[in-house]
């Protein structure tokens, strides 16, 4: 063990240290939690060894179920399990192993091999038998004292029970195991917890399944029930609604087939009237899949849920083994907590550990001394890229810095781990690559060219002296801040924007090409991410316009509201192979009035759309003048969903600044300015 492995041992198994970050958890951390009075809070102190210390979380949680409900599972939100370093979260766990397994078997499969890793896996395994006997006991008390529903007691102790010497039989005990375990998931810690293809893993049960559509609507609707659960705990503390909770259904198959199932309608079908913003589904869609499976989800979207996000498997498999998974793995892929690909169940794979600001590069580029001498346009690029590069650089050193706690728990449910006798932390997964995100292209590309055109082109508006000037003033002077938001050149059928697009994103991939983490993994990068808002609350001024401190452009969009077929057709010019392919989302708003009263068309534009080549796209089907009334009449609207970011959530909880942006966006997909209309 190295010297900063003990000095890091000996800083977790500190108990004062433990109690000072079990303390900052609840009062930051878990401060948007509404707490009941039975909320009690302990700690599970770490011995030294994780596996252990897993089983003492699960002798200390309360058992807190629902007698009438037909899925048990629950958090214990007062019990605080201690970590020190970055946990391996946002990565879908692959549950196959317990659906289609007995927990005695995985015992004895892992008592065939003889390395840390199987210990460790059967010390699990077996503190999750004894924590099974221990619900089944509590369950049994319940039936025997006459309270709650006794039939859908004696279902959960004996879905509880066969769960220890069987595999699962049907869709309902496959639910509730992973139910089960994801609790577990949750309750150490693990945040950002996806599902991953639910309708593929659980093909097998669904055709010894004689149950009807409705029936199976009705199991998976109550499995969504039992996860929404604990939706505060759950939701990242900048926004309830942020759980990572993603179900991938549908896609293509290595023999470039599409698959789907009952199962992939089902999940879908389910949404609709459903109006929960959490679990949310992510729809592989290809040139391939079936008219009616596409025509569910514009029904479903038209709702203004927020999802499916559509992810088009005819880029993104090519893109993600252009990359490096092998060809079987590239079209096994689900997404990370929002949208970015990744191979589960083999996986170390940590895609939202930063942000690339492209913004930040705009702004150190007309700070540099050089800026005002510069003679030409590609003066002014260089100079940028040189600030690019340094930028991307920063954000290399932030990921390479980081360590990982030691998870037993997800090595468990890792391939290769066993094998290779190495915890996930340690780089025992298949692959062990990391991920960026992007903020500011938008604000990057139609900076550069107004400088290009407003500078140096024919108009000669400008000076650069006056741009900065201007820049460094915050825009005191209205006449020049109007001048630079006159035109977004970014989103739209703009040849230029298209060019400018790939040349910065290549200055990025090359950059990032030259990284290998401690694991000798690679880095991806996508011209998306969740930090928008966060990343322009410290960004100067942008020379399009956009004011010190304003929020950066979201996603692939355009803020004077392109036409979705402009949009498409610019994302789809776009280049996504290799390293640029962590998720790249297209997003933008329609009027509820187009999609609702115009579904034959829309599906059109979808089919289209696919076929041009987008990577992602997520929806908003919400009108401006609703988004405005229910900012003004907080709880006129209790139910109403939007899209935030890769997440959907009820819009009365969000914060009044992400509120202010789905307007700002609304307003200018319907050709109207914020400025224009009293909000």
């Amino acid at each position: 063990m190295s010297t900063q492995a003990k000095i890091r041992a000996i800083v977790r198994n500190n108990r004062l240290y433990q109690i000072y970050r079990a303390r900052k958890f609840f009062n930051m951390e878990l401060a948007h939690v509404k707490k009941d009075s039975s909320f009690q809070k302990r700690i599970c102190f770490s011995k030294g060894e994780k596996d252990r210390q897993i089983v003492n979380m699960m002798n200390m949680v309360r058992i807190q179920f629902d007698p009438n409900a037909r899925f048990q599972c629950w958090i214990d939100e007062g019990l605080y399990t201690f970590k020190s370093e970055t946990m391996t979260d946002n990565i879908p766990p692959n549950y196959e192993s317990v659906i289609y397994n007995s927990l005695n078997a995985l015992v004895q499969k892992y008592q065939s091999y003889s390395n840390e890793v199987a210990s460790s896996n059967v010390t699990v395994i077996k503190g999750v038998i004894s924590y099974i006997r221990k619900i089944v006991s509590v369950l049994k008390a319940e039936i025997d004292s006459g309270n709650g529903n006794k039939e859908k007691l004696k279902r959960s102790v004996n879905i509880y029970s066969r769960m220890i010497d069987s595999p699962a039989e049907n869709l309902e005990e496959a639910f509730q195991r992973i139910l089960l375990w994801q609790s577990l998931f949750w309750q150490s810690h693990h945040r950002l917890l996806g599902l991953g293809r639910l309708d593929k893993i659980l093909d097998p049960l669904l055709k010894k399944d004689n149950q009807s559509n409705e029936e199976l609507k009705d199991l998976i609707r109550e499995f969504y029930d039992a996860l929404h659960k604990y939706y505060g705990f759950k939701s990242n503390k900048i926004s309830k609604g942020d759980t990572g909770q993603i179900i991938v259904v549908g896609g293509c198959d290595p023999d470039e087939s599409y698959f789907c199932n009952r199962l992939t309608y089902l999940f879908i079908g389910a949404l609709i009237g459903h109006r929960l913003p959490d679990p949310k589904v992510l729809l592989r869609v290809s040139s391939k899949m079936p008219d009616d499976l596409l025509e569910l989800a514009i029904q479903c979207i038209s709702t203004g849920i927020g999802c499916p996000l559509l992810s088009n498997d005819d880029v993104v498999v090519p893109a993600i083994e252009d990359f490096g998974y092998s060809h079987e793995d590239a079209y096994n892929y689900v997404s990370s907590a929002c949208w970015e690909p990744l191979v589960y169940g083999k996986s170390l794979e940590k895609n939202n550990l930063a942000d690339i600001n492209y913004g930040q590069a705009i702004v150190e580029m007309y700070q540099d001394v050089n800026f005002t001498k510069a003679q030409n346009f590609e003066d002014v690029f260089s100079i940028f890229e040189e600030k690019l590069n340094q930028e991307v650089e920063r954000k290399l050193r932030v990921i390479d810095s980081v360590r990982w706690e030691e998870d037993p728990l997800m090595s468990l449910f890792t391939e290769n781990c066993l094998e290779k006798g190495s915890d996930i932390s340690k780089g025992g997964a298949v692959y062990n690559n990391y991920g960026l995100l992007s903020a500011g292209m938008e604000n990057a590309v139609n900076s550069l060219i107004n400088i290009e055109h407003l500078v140096f082109g024919n108009e000669k508006r400008l000076s650069l002296e006056e741009i900065k000037k201007a820049a460094d003033s915050n825009y005191e002077d209205l006449k020049i801040r109007r001048i630079l938001d006159e035109h977004k050149y970014y989103g739209r059928d703009c040849e230029e924007a298209v060019t400018l697009t790939k040349r910065i994103t290549k200055i990025s991939a090359t950059k990032c090409s030259e990284y290998k983490n401690i694991f000798g993994g690679k880095v991806k990068f996508g011209l998306s991410t969740s930090n928008y808002l966060e990343e322009g609350k410290q960004t100067n001024a942008t020379l399009d316009g956009r004011c010190s401190g304003e929020a950066l452009a979201v996603h692939i969009s355009n803020p004077k509201g392109a036409s979705y077929t402009e949009l498409v057709g610019f994302a789809s010019q776009l280049e996504y192979l290799g390293n640029k392919s962590n998720g790249n989302v297209l997003d933008f708003f329609v009027s509820p009035a187009i999609i609702q009263n115009e579904k034959s068309k829309f599906k059109l534009f979808l089919k289209k759309s696919i076929g041009m080549g987008f990577f992602q796209m997520q929806i908003n089907v919400v009108s401006s003048e609703d988004l405005i009334d229910a900012q003004k009449n907080p709880g006129k609207y209790p139910d109403l969903i939007v899209r935030v970011w890769g997440f959907s959530a009820y819009f009365d909880e969000l914060p009044k600044d992400y509120q202010d942006v789905l307007i700002r966006r609304a307003l200018a997909s319907e050709g109207k300015s914020f400025e224009e209309v009293s909000v």
